[in-house]
């Protein structure tokens, strides 16, 4: 909760001195000017001591924690908390409040989720011509407009007003009090939307071949950067083998592992991307193949499992290297090959490894889920059954013994 006191702060040139309401909340200070003066006699030991002036600020503190009562304040700054007070609650813009949205999912280690939502609120401010926007801007005739701008598009017309229209109803839920019939965002603009399905994905996955030709590649001769131990391209095939061998784990959780994630052989983790939104954190064991223990070792970390979130600023910029470093590996290869290496990511080697599951090892599409760490359809069921994490280290056994001629 935040911290109301009365304070001064530089005498005026008459002598006087105004008084403030100073709020401290979450590190951060922030103050509220009042219409009351007091002199030097007024003040001890930095401490006001004039009655009148206390008991009518104490009321001003009052009314201001009783309505810091009615919002979530939680993550707000003492500034934000200033303007809620002083200025009422338009002054919480719906701009401003993506913000304090997309900030408070970054705090949860939902970077790259955030970032889609940042983008969909900077491109609504975009097209509105307006660099911030208020909740009652937001309107269907916006966002129906906004959408048809979008028709050619295939993920930004279904993604863009998707992040839209739960960033603005989380913001009613937040501010309106519905149950004292308290109502401060009275727009309701996605009652009159309809927010199109996107295009069908493009698919990602490469066939064995592929697979065999990238891991194959000789990349002997590029020689690492000057001040560094490894070549690009080598981090790069070497982090997409442990992708493919881990049963398509994400770069993301690579990045966040720590050590006790390996038990016994095991690796033992929870999916950053939606352990804070699922029953069971989004668990997964998964036996670690012989094939990739050197590279446990190769890039051991000091306080994470992989030292890949001490040689990079955040998960974006280590996945946005790996990436290069797979084009290094595809430029190589097509030099002198005539069967070229088409565009891949590191995406490519998580869907590559379900295409095989299902297509070659005939694994059923739950058990593909299952082992991809995606949430279950059977959330009731769940509860009352004690996984057994074994059949995905079986199915892994399968998938790795075909693209690399059964050396698990």
């Amino acid at each position: 909760m935040a911290v109301f006191k009365t304070c001064v702060q530089k005498k005026r040139s008459d002598g006087f001195y105004v008084v403030y309401i100073r709020i401290a909340h979450n590190n951060s200070i922030a103050y509220i000017k009042t219409d009351f003066l007091v002199s030097s006699a007024d003040i001890r030991k930095g401490e006001i001591q004039n009655p009148v002036v206390n008991k009518q600020c104490s009321i001003y503190i009052a009314e201001y924690v009783d309505k810091c009562n009615r919002a979530n304040i939680k993550d707000w700054s003492a500034k934000e908390i200033a303007d809620y007070l002083t200025k009422g609650f338009e002054v919480m813009s719906f701009s401003d409040y993506c913000r304090l949205f997309t900030r408070r999912m970054d705090e949860e280690g939902r970077e790259t989720t955030s970032q889609n939502y940042k983008l969909a609120i900077a491109r609504l401010e975009e097209f509105s011509g307006k660099k911030t926007l208020k909740f009652s801007d937001v309107t269907s005739k916006l966002i129906n407009d906004w959408i048809a701008s979008m028709k050619n598009t295939r993920y930004a017309k279904n993604g863009y007003p998707k992040a839209i229209k739960a960033m603005f109803q989380h913001g009613c839920d937040e501010f309106n009090d519905y149950d004292r019939d308290i109502i401060r965002i009275t727009n309701q603009p996605f009652r009159k939307v309809s927010i199109p399905k996107p295009k069908a994905p493009v698919k990602r996955a490469v066939d064995v071949d592929m697979l065999k030709h990238f891991f194959g590649t000789d990349i002997s001769g590029m020689k690492a950067p000057k001040g560094t131990w490894i070549s690009r391209a080598e981090r790069a095939k070497d982090v997409c083998m442990l992708i493919f061998c881990l049963a398509g784990i994400n770069t993301a959780d690579l990045y966040d592992l720590k050590p006790e994630n390996f038990k016994n052989g095991k690796l033992c983790y929870n999916r950053k991307k939606t352990r804070g939104r699922r029953d069971d954190e989004a668990y997964i064991e998964i036996e670690v193949p012989q094939l990739v223990m050197p590279l446990f070792k190769k890039y051991r970390g000091r306080k994470a499992l992989f030292n890949f979130a001490e040689t990079y600023a955040n998960q974006k910029n280590f996945n946005k290297c790996i990436n290069e470093g797979i084009g290094d590996i595809r430029a190589c290869y097509n030099e002198t090959h005539p069967d070229q290496l088409e565009y891949i990511t590191t995406y490519s080697f998580r869907h590559s490894w379900a295409t095989i599951a299902q297509n070659q090892c005939h694994a059923s599409t739950e058990l593909i889920a299952f082992s991809l760490n995606h949430g279950s359809a059977h959330k009731t069921t769940e509860r009352y059954i004690k996984k057994d994490y074994s059949p995905i280290s079986e199915l892994n056994r399968q998938v790795i013994a075909l693209v690399f001629d059964n050396d698990y």
